[in-house]
């Protein structure tokens, strides 16, 4: 069964889902190892979500997510963490581990084929028709090229990126609510970023896509929380880990209760608020909150323009600061799906179909008749077909016409069919009837798309004549480009895999 795959890279963590094609079920994808269960309340009942921490250590080996933790590399100076803060500044920042120089982008480079591999592991690589890559709207360009290099040094061509703007409309299940003001907050463990945007559609990738009207960063988010947490239960000797378990506990919970080094520990949601409070937390946000409205009438969107208030995550669990946004933007808030909200409405997009997403002209393949005394020509791509594909859109034979020949040449047509013509004539039918024919050539309709540069496939040994030797299948990647499969029948071998050919229309 065929699988949709979502991979959200965040600061902290990342987040994977896939969905089936045919059923629709989405499900969290758990690499064991290196992801963390966490259960989370939500608005209909438990769910359990699998994020891998954003975090790898170039050691003795490599170590990825949780193995970092596990094998306490986690403060070794081999260590990468927050790597995506320094990739949206677009600082490489090089270390020198072993000789080799490793920037951010490298290590991040690796984690993700890292985690791409594993999701192959589980699902088949063949039983995977589509990745999609959340990024930030805020440095957009940075981030689909670097995913598009990865992407490429794997061999994997049907990925597609889209913005977080997109992806938390669609996740709410906004989609027909382009070109409305929005707010867009992601809210994370170590910065606050604020929005303001609306979604157009494009004619070209990415379909959906978020005009930034203004943004904001704040280096803010639950990890201060857990620092004064730790630092509230310094008698205990806690970690700023264990304090954040202790957060996360107070989401659905309002006790947390354990015993620590044989003395009782027990802390609740009141007395965490109230240490916020002191701290000055929820005076923060509102006074960020007031710079956001600020920012947006500056550039003329007024409060009453915005439509919703669009909200990603993980601190939107979290119920303190929670409650403030609800007190600021009241019913316009939108914040249930903020937990996953990204790699969803990734999903979300994939399901996504327009007119601009269908190839806009016939492709066929020329080759000679049975007998040789002329051409016909074989639709292989048809006009209107969905793109990217994934298993093939057409499959075609090739014979030899002699012994000994050493190739095959790959002659491809687009077949324009005009709609009409100023070339008219009044003609007489057999039956006496008068009726209007428009004069089109049949040259007019096709043109050789690749006489330049034609696919030439070399056939070794030399072909047989009569022989069925080529088993060709052609697709389309994301951009359009037409990507040709050859495997060899008489070797049973693929020679071509998924090779870029013309740019389609």
């Amino acid at each position: 069964m065929a699988k949709l795959i979502s991979v959200f890279f965040g600061n902290a963590f990342i987040l994977a889902y896939a969905q089936d094609e045919q059923s629709g079920k989405i499900e969290a994808i758990n690499l064991e190892g290196i992801s963390v269960p966490i259960t989370l309340n939500s608005s209909r009942e438990k769910e359990t979500i699998y994020p891998i921490p954003a975090m790898i250590c170039f050691d003795d080996r490599i170590y990825y997510g949780q193995e970092v933790r596990t094998n306490k590399k986690f403060f070794s100076p081999r260590t990468f963490l927050y790597m995506k803060q320094y990739m949206a500044k677009n600082q490489h920042l090089p270390r020198i581990i072993d000789g080799q120089e490793i920037s951010n982008f490298q290590a991040a480079e690796t984690l993700m084929i890292s985690i791409i591999h594993r999701i192959e592991e589980i699902y088949g690589a063949e039983n995977i028709s589509m990745f999609v890559f959340p990024i930030p709207p805020k440095g957009f360009e940075i981030f689909a090229q670097w995913i598009e290099q990865f992407c490429f040094r794997i061999g994997l061509v049907n990925f597609k990126v889209v913005d977080g703007g997109v992806c938390s409309l669609l996740a709410y299940g906004l989609g027909h609510e382009l070109g409305t003001n929005l707010l867009y907050l992601n809210f994370g463990p170590m910065c606050l970023d604020l929005y303001i945007l609306k979604v157009e559609e494009t004619n070209q990738e990415p379909r959906l896509k978020s005009v930034l009207l203004g943004a904001m960063s704040k280096n803010y988010g639950s990890i201060d929380i857990d620092k004064s947490l730790r630092d509230e239960l310094s008698d205990y000797k806690i970690t700023v880990r264990k304090a954040s378990q202790i957060v996360h506990h107070l989401i659905s919970n309002q006790v947390y209760e354990e015993i620590v080094d044989d003395r009782p520990l027990r802390y609740d949601r009141q007395q965490l608020h109230d240490l916020l409070d002191r701290k000055g937390y929820g005076q923060e946000l509102r006074n960020i909150l007031a710079d956001l409205i600020d920012l947006a009438s500056g550039i003329g969107v007024t409060y009453d323009s915005v439509q919703y208030v669009l909200c990603a995550g993980s601190s939107l669990q979290i119920p303190y600061y929670r409650s403030i946004l609800e007190d600021f933007f009241g019913s316009k808030l939108l914040y249930d799906k903020a937990h996953n909200a990204l790699p969803l409405g990734g999903l979300a997009y994939l399901q996504h179909r327009d007119s601009s997403s269908t190839i806009k002209a016939s492709y066929a393949l020329r080759s000679r008749t049975a007998r040789g005394e002329g051409y016909k020509y074989d639709i292989i791509i048809p006009k209107g077909t969905p793109y990217p594909t994934q298993n093939g859109v057409t499959t075609v034979i090739a014979n030899a016409f002699f012994d000994g020949q050493q190739e095959v040449q790959l002659d491809i047509f687009r077949m324009d069919i005009p709609e009409s013509s100023d070339d008219r004539e009044i003609v007489m039918t057999d039956d006496g009837t008068l009726q209007v024919e428009e004069n089109i050539s049949a040259e007019e309709q096709k043109f050789f798309v690749n006489e330049a540069k034609p696919e030439i496939i070399h056939l070794d040994p030399p072909a047989k004549n009569g022989e069925k030797r080529l088993e060709i299948t052609f697709d389309i990647s994301l951009n359009k480009d037409l990507l040709i499969t050859v495997k060899d029948l008489r070797r049973n071998m693929t020679t071509w895999k998924r090779k870029k050919s013309i740019r389609l229309e």
